[in-house]
C-alpha cells in the first residue's frame, strides 16, 4: 500500500494497519486498492490519500464537471436558470439512469440541473450539453478546457454523463480540485448538491447520496457507478466552521462506499483545527510513485458473476452511518409547455430499468430547499481511527 500519510512532517495520520483494514474487502475482491483522498475544503490541504493520481473511470461523478461548466455559462450570462433545455433524439436515446422524456420536451435549466444531480439523469446531461454548447462534443471541449484551467491534470472528458467510455477518466486528486472549485467559484449553486429528492407528477426520485440523511452535517455532493469504475462517491460535510471532503472510488457496493467516506470524513474532523499548515495542498501534492497510464477496469470484480458477492460485502467494524436526519420534502420539478408522459428509468445507480410511469406538470409551485443538516453526531470509537472496532 502506498500511503501519503507516512510522509514526515504530517500531523494528521491514520495508522496504516487500520487504513488497510478499511480497504481490506475491496483489496480482496480486486488486485488494486481503490484510490481515495480526504481534504479540507476551505484550505485545500490534504489530510490523507491513497493513489490519488491514479486514473479512474468517473461514472456519474462526471456530472459534477458538467455542472461546473453550466455554472460558468450562467456566470457569463450565456444562459439563465429559466432558459429552456430541449430533449433531442440523441439525448433521449441515452441509457439509464434517465428521465425518459420524449424528444422535443423542454425543461427549465434550473429543473434540469436538479434532475442531473439528484436523479443523475443521463438523458438530461446530454440535453443540457446540447442546449448550452450546440453539441455534445462541443460541450465536452468546454469540460476539458475547464479541467485544464483548474489544474486537473489527469482528466479527459468525452461525454457529459459518465456513461462507459474507455477514453474518459479522471483521478481522486482531480475530483478533489473540482469539488473545491465548485464550492469556491459557484457558492450560489451549492444547494443543488444537498437536495435529497425531487418529485415530478406522482413520481419521487431520491438522491443516491444516502449520506445526506445518514451523516449529520453532509452538504454534498455526488455518487457514480459503472461496472468499470465500481461505486464512486464525492462527499462533503461541515462541522464547527470546517468543511471536510472525501473522494472514495472503486468500491464493491454503495453501502461500503458510503461508510468508508463517512469514516474518512470523521477522521478528518477528529484531527481538529489549526493543524493543517504543514500538510501539502491539493496543488502541491505529488504522486509517491509511478502512475498507471490507464484506469483499472473493475468490471470482472463488481459485475457479472461477481455481482452477488460484491453487493453482499460489508465494511469492517460497527457502522458509523444511520438515520440521523429526517427526510426533507421532495423538491418539485416539471417541464415546460404542459403535461407530458414520463418514464423514469433506472431507480438505482446500476441502471436497472423500472419502467415506472409518471406525469410531468409545468409551472410547479416552488418548494423550499431542505434546511442544512444539524451538526451534532454521536461518535463511535477513537476519533482518529476511521476503522475502529468497539
Amino acid at each position: 500500500m502506498r500511503e501519503f500519510l507516512s510522509r514526515p512532517g504530517l500531523v494528521f495520520a491514520l495508522p496504516l494497519m487500520l487504513m488497510a483494514t478499511l480497504l481490506a474487502s475491496a483489496a480482496r475482491a480486486a488486485p488494486v486498492e481503490p484510490p481515495y483522498i480526504v481534504f479540507d475544503v476551505g484550505s485545500g490541504e490534504v489530510l490523507a490519500e491513497h493513489d490519488a493520481f491514479a486514473p479512474w473511470y468517473p461514472a456519474s461523478l462526471t456530472k459534477m464537471m458538467t455542472a461546473y461548466v453550466v455554472f460558468e455559462a450562467l456566470a457569463r450570462g450565456e444562459v439563465t436558470l429559466s432558459s429552456p433545455v430541449t430533449m433531442s433524439a440523441h439525448a433521449a436515446a441515452q441509457a439509464p439512469s434517465k428521465m425518459g422524456f420524449k424528444p422535443g420536451t423542454a425543461i427549465a435549466l434550473d429543473d434540469a440541473l436538479k434532475m442531473l444531480i439528484v436523479k443523475s439523469a443521463n438523458d438530461i446531461a446530454v440535453a443540457i450539453a446540447e442546449s448550452i454548447a450546440g453539441s455534445e462534443p462541443a460541450f465536452a471541449a468546454r469540460m476539458n478546457d475547464a479541467s485544464r484551467r483548474l489544474g486537473m491534470t489527469a482528466s479527459r472528458w468525452n461525454n457529459p454523463n459518465g456513461l462507459p467510455d474507455a477514453g474518459q477518466w479522471t483521478s481522486a486528486r482531480d475530483l478533489a480540485i473540482l469539488t473545491r472549485a465548485l464550492v469556491r467559484d459557484h457558492p450560489r449553486h451549492a444547494d443543488y448538491f444537498r437536495i435529497q429528492s425531487i418529485a415530478i407528477g406522482d413520481k419521487v426520485m431520491k438522491s443516491q447520496n444516502k449520506m445526506l440523511t445518514q451523516y449529520a452535517g453532509t452538504d454534498g455532493m455526488k455518487t457514480g457507478f459503472v461496472c468499470a469504475s465500481g461505486f464512486n462517491l464525492v462527499a462533503t460535510a461541515s462541522r464547527g466552521g470546517r468543511r471536510i471532503a472525501a473522494i472514495v472510488l472503486g468500491q464493491p457496493n454503495a453501502g461500503i462506499r458510503n461508510e468508508r467516506a463517512a469514516r474518512l470524513i470523521e477522521a478528518g474532523f477528529s484531527a481538529g483545527s489549526g493543524f493543517t499548515s504543514r500538510n501539502p495542498t491539493l496543488e502541491r501534492l505529488r504522486p509517491l510513485g509511478p502512475v498507471p497510464s490507464r484506469p483499472f477496469d473493475l468490471r470482472p470484480y463488481v459485475c457479472g458473476e461477481a455481482t452477488k458477492a460484491a453487493r453482499a460485502e460489508k465494511a469492517p467494524g460497527p457502522a458509523l452511518l444511520g438515520p440521523v436526519v429526517a427526510a426533507a420534502a421532495p423538491v418539485r420539478v416539471g417541464i415546460l409547455g404542459g403535461a407530458a408522459p414520463v418514464i423514469a428509468m433506472g431507480d438505482g445507480e446500476e441502471g436497472e430499468v423500472s419502467g415506472i410511469a409518471a406525469t410531468a406538470v409545468a409551472s410547479m409551485a416552488a418548494v423550499p430547499l431542505p434546511p442544512r443538516r444539524p451538526v451534532p453526531l454521536v461518535l463511535r470509537g477513537p476519533l482518529a481511527d476511521p476503522a475502529a472496532v468497539q
